[in-house]
């Protein structure tokens, strides 16, 4: 297996079981609260757990100001982007599906990396990534009627991914002498404030009616914006962006999956031979060392 230090592994697989559970969490929480809301909700929620971890640890909220456009650029992408995208997306789409076509990012995410950060690909690199988008092609060929029907929904999460792609890459031009959590606490204030002026003024529900509503809401507010969040921006800068996107492609997969238990979701048989390509190609990036 490549040496990669353990904690970013062991996060990479929290994130994995946690991100993927979440995609139907998200959806049940859509179903009775506003896109803006849900998202404003959420980022409030980021912004509050890293500024109250800050302060217990007396840590500091300093960002040199010569960082203050890459700061504006992860937040445009990890925060603004990305959730209003990917929330709108699922909106329109089986959590399945929309959890697969927001992760073309890993595609996005290997090229910039090549094209910005001049990272090194590896032959065994490049075919996990073209592995992996293949899975990821076959599903959608399978869904050509889905998308005929929500083209809009399709089109909203492949954007998703791509502007998330945009945020890993300037994510990993931050020194590392600035904390994880400062940058989380920031990009939410950044990203988030455009979201929270969008709920005040687009109508929408605040609060969830149902119980599985409402277990979607607190699972977000809690465990994804209070652990996740922080985990993946800590990951990318441990990690090349190349291993940090295609390992992400293990979300999907869980995705998938929990949206089979929760929602009642139906597999078809493509979904398990793209998933069997997906998991591939994780396993090429964490087992297959490359040559030098």
């Amino acid at each position: 297996m490549n040496s990669y230090p353990a904690r970013a592994l062991w996060m990479l697989a929290a994130i994995a079981l946690l991100w993927g559970i979440n995609w139907p969490m998200m959806k049940l929480a859509l179903k009775e609260v506003g896109v803006w809301q849900f998202r404003a909700m959420c980022v409030f929620a980021a912004v509050f757990w890293m500024g109250g971890y800050l302060l217990v640890k007396q840590m500091s909220f300093h960002i040199p100001s010569g960082h203050y456009g890459r700061l504006f650029g992860c937040a445009m992408g990890n925060v603004l982007g990305w959730n209003m995208l990917a929330a709108a997306g699922l909106s329109r789409l089986p959590s399945g599906r929309a959890s697969l076509l927001a992760y073309s990012m890993p595609l996005w995410t290997v090229l910039l990396s090549w094209l910005i950060l001049k990272e090194k690909l590896p032959a065994s690199r490049w075919f996990a990534i073209a592995l992996g988008m293949s899975g990821i092609g076959l599903l959608l060929f399978d869904e050509v009627e889905v998308l005929k029907n929500a083209p809009l929904g399709a089109g909203l999460m492949l954007a998703s991914g791509f502007v998330w792609a945009f945020g890993i890459v300037f994510t990993k031009g931050f020194p590392k002498e600035i904390p994880t959590q400062t940058l989380v606490f920031w990009q939410g204030i950044v990203g988030g404030l455009p979201i929270v002026m969008g709920a005040l003024y687009f109508g929408g529900a605040w609060r969830p009616a149902s119980p599985g509503s409402w277990m979607g809401l607190l699972f977000n507010l809690t465990i994804v914006f209070g652990f996740c969040h922080f985990a993946w921006n800590e990951i990318v800068r441990m990690l090349p962006g190349s291993v940090s996107g295609v390992t992400s492609l293990s979300v999907p997969v869980i995705g998938v999956l929990s949206g089979m238990w929760m929602l009642g979701e139906t597999p078809r048989a493509l979904d398990w031979i793209a998933l069997g390509m997906l998991c591939a190609a994780v396993a090429i990036v964490l087992y297959v060392k490359p040559k030098k």
